[in-house]
């Protein structure tokens, strides 16, 4: 029997849930939770995806994630494959890391989420981690409670803005009964039934909703980022691509592969150097001349050019 394929769409709202393969633990120390945030960290610029609220557990974790694009497999795909990899590297294991396919579960926003958010907060509790959902460290809701911003790309108010503000989630954790787990229409949807049907409907009637050719063109296209570029640089798109202002080059090469689906080969074919070129100029990047102040002036105005579109 054939598995069923996932409805997605732009603006459509999912429980993801991972399991790691046979009684596995995902996450056995710090650093590989701290190592999953920094994955979906680099996936979420690149897929423009919102993650309301996440909990990160021993053997699994649940994200509440929405898709600006319609683009969740490709998303989830890529988190777990990297994660996966950094998994059997650090554990100098083999094999397969995750239990089968993630489970994604579409939301009905206006009637669920509060039931959503609560679920997922509870976890460590249900688990007997910790004794109050607010004490456990690898939620969204310890940086909610703190007003912590070290996750940069998790913004609180997105969630408490649907929840009701700080006093509804207040009263929401003061419910000590902890919520069982729900049960799905159709295996596949948190909500009524008719709003089920009606996204089936849809599906069937266009092909379209599932994304691929959205996904294919992207939110931010690459023929965009050279536009902002060689202004910024007062250059021509050409000199940009030819590699004739190295720093106009590298911080094009690095929104190209932040902000697109591009794969490597495909960035590489872009700007006339191999992949593996590419992957080592990314890397050297990231991690030394990104820290320097003219780098990050230039990404960030150019990031706010893009994004405000």
């Amino acid at each position: 029997m054939s598995r069923p394929l996932r409805i997605e769409y732009p603006g459509a709202l999912y429980h993801v849930v991972s399991h790691g393969n046979g009684r596995l633990w995902l996450f056995n120390h710090d650093d590989a939770y701290s190592t999953f945030l920094d994955v979906l960290d680099e996936y979420i610029k690149k897929y423009y995806v919102v993650i309301h609220n996440f909990v990160i557990m021993r053997n699994h974790f649940h994200l509440v994630v929405e898709t600006r694009l319609a683009n969740l497999g490709v998303f989830m795909n890529q988190v777990l494959r990297d994660y996966a990899m950094y998994f059997n590297r650090v554990g100098r294991r083999r094999g397969s890391v995750f239990r089968s396919r993630y489970g994604a579960f579409l939301v009905q926003q206006d009637v669920y989420y509060k039931q959503l958010t609560k679920f997922v907060f509870f976890n460590p509790v249900k688990a007997r981690l910790v004794k109050r959902p607010d004490e456990y460290k690898w939620s969204s809701l310890w940086y909610i409670m703190r007003r912590y911003k070290s996750i940069q790309w998790f913004d609180p108010k997105i969630s408490l803005a649907l929840i009701g503000g700080r006093q509804a989630l207040a009263e929401l954790l003061v419910d000590r009964d902890i919520p069982a787990s729900m049960e799905p229409v159709y295996s596949q949807f948190y909500g009524d039934r008719q709003w089920a049907d009606d996204l089936i409907d849809k599906s069937k009637l266009s092909e379209e909703i599932r994304g691929h050719g959205l996904m294919e063109k992207g939110y931010i296209t690459v023929g965009e980022i050279l536009k902002v570029v060689a202004k910024h640089y007062c250059l021509s798109e050409e000199a940009v691509i030819g590699g004739h202002a190295k720093d106009a080059t590298m911080v094009a090469t690095y929104l190209v592969n932040v902000h697109t689906p591009r794969s490597l080969s495909e960035i590489g074919k872009l700007f006339k150097v191999e992949k593996f070129a590419v992957a080592k100029r990314l890397c050297r990047f990231k991690q030394d001349q990104l820290k320097q102040r003219r780098y990050q002036r230039a990404v960030r105005a150019l990031e706010k050019q893009l994004l405000t579109k």
